[in-house]
């Protein structure tokens, strides 16, 4: 079959993390196999997949119609209010509590609190994303699909204008929509669930509980788990030797390294102040041996001139940085195409992890490597969530209380649980293991080529569910 005679499948690309999950871990080249890919992406992402090679072999849409209407806006936050009242948010209650929201997000909020006491969420939810796909709609998504006639549209994020008006579109055109959760963390926290996919796609069994306990809109069968595509290389040994992996940062190989992974700044800016703290007890062997070092692994977003001040006073530290430049917007982001082996040699290499309520946990543990959770701030903080906070989230809580980390919830307890997890590095091993049981779905075979075959099945089979209910 010619490239010309594939069924066509459209394909969002509105985030730089599709690129790492989707691109760079071979599921486009497998649809590629299968359909005639259409992508439909910003400018930002266009211009850095042609720059990267991944448009070749590719149709793409580039949409430049990104101002969103105020209908859209005000809408989308009705949804996520219903939505997380619907599901007993634990995570929106404590953004709620410390940070401040704008004067139309708290109006909004306490109008639906008090509808709420009378009316049932969840059904007040299904009423507001009718009312939504009546009412707002996008002419240009309309057009696009309209010209290249796709039998499946495949969403890979949510709750964002590009997203939703795709979406809306292709349930008003009755092309069927599979969905792709982006992350775990997502449905608590980032995204409104929309109950018109046709199916979705989840990392673990987790996701999937969590799915079928918070909504009615969908039956099990419809809830695919696929496992985490950009982990499938976690299950591979590095190309490299530890003493290559510390040259490039420039560490030393005859010390062990403790790997810092970071979160945001504005998650939590006083990463730098517990980081020195860390390095101050190795080198003044307060605690810990000075045969350590440390390795700051930097989140995409993270700033990651915070802590060249490190550097600067001879610490011994190195920095693995962001591709995002210092001062651009996250939606600049543009993985790296090493950005996941870089990754999975951090934590392959390092004798600890330590982190701030971050999916690397997950990663750690798959890699058996202890792991130190920094639960506390240096200072206090104003308008940001509590660093302890976090560890209630709704996706975190299971996390924190499976017992496969050490959770430091003061300055001078981290050096005595780094020691501990050097000394005794098998001591929480069972509960890592259980973390990966149910957290990863069975990594070692490609989740890559899972997520290319269920699409393919759903591109065959896929009952028409684009009318309205």
């Amino acid at each position: 079959m010619t490239q010309r005679e594939k069924p066509v499948m459209a394909m969002s690309v509105s985030t730089g993390w599709v690129v790492r999950n989707l691109f760079q871990t071979g599921v486009v080249a497998g649809l590629r196999e299968k359909f005639r890919l259409l992508v439909i992406t910003t400018p930002t992402i266009h211009e850095n997949l042609v720059r990267h090679g991944y448009a070749a072999g590719l149709e793409v849409v580039v949409r430049t119609d990104l101002d969103e209407p105020r209908s859209w806006r005000y809408l989308r936050q009705i949804k996520k209010k219903l939505y997380m009242d619907s599901r007993h948010s634990a995570t929106d209650a404590i953004w709620e509590k410390y940070v401040r929201r704008p004067f139309y997000q708290k109006l909004g909020g306490a109008v639906i609190s008090v509808t709420l006491r009378r009316l049932d969420a969840r059904r007040l939810l299904s009423i507001a994303e009718t009312a939504d796909l009546r009412l707002n709609n996008s002419e240009i998504a309309e057009r696009i699909l309209e010209q290249y006639g796709p039998v499946l549209l495949f969403a890979t994020h949510a709750s964002s204008y590009f997203e939703e008006s795709l979406l809306h579109a292709a349930i008003r055109m009755k092309v069927p929509v599979v969905f792709m959760v982006l992350s775990w963390d997502h449905l608590s926290s980032k995204v409104v669930l929309s109950g018109r996919y046709a199916r979705v796609l989840v990392w673990n069994p987790v996701t999937k509980s969590e799915i079928l306990q918070t909504t009615d809109a969908y039956a099990p069968e419809q809830i695919e788990v696929v496992g985490v595509p950009q982990f499938d290389c976690y299950a591979e040994r590095p190309s490299i030797s530890y003493e290559e992996w510390c040259r490039k940062y420039g560490l030393d190989p005859t010390r062990r390294t403790i790997v810092f992974s970071t979160m945001p700044q504005v998650r939590h800016d006083q990463q730098h102040i517990v980081i020195e703290g860390l390095l101050d007890a190795i080198r003044l062997e307060r605690e810990l041996p000075a045969a350590l070092q440390v390795l700051i692994k930097c989140h995409p977003f993270d700033n990651t001139n915070k802590y060249d001040f490190l550097l600067a006073r001879g610490y011994p530290v190195g920095i693995c940085r962001s591709t995002l430049p210092v001062g651009a917007v996250q939606d600049e982001w543009f993985p790296s195409a090493e950005e996941m082996y870089v990754s999975r040699d951090a934590l392959y290499f390092c004798s600890v992890n330590v982190n701030i309520f971050s999916t690397v946990t997950l990663e750690a543990a798959f890699l058996d490597k202890p792991i130190v959770h920094i639960a506390y701030d240096p200072y206090p903080v104003e308008n940001r969530i509590p660093c302890r906070e976090y560890y209630n989230f709704d996706h975190f809580r299971n996390i924190t209380a499976s017992g496969a980390s050490i959770l430091v919830e003061r300055d001078a307890d981290l050096a005595g649980a780094i020691r501990t997890s050097l000394e005794c590095p098998e001591q929480r091993a069972a509960n890592r293991r259980v973390l990966v049981q149910e957290y990863f779905h069975d990594v070692r075979t490609s989740a890559a080529a899972t997520v290319v075959a269920r699409i393919g099945e759903a591109a065959r089979g896929l009952p028409d569910r684009g009318d309205a209910r």
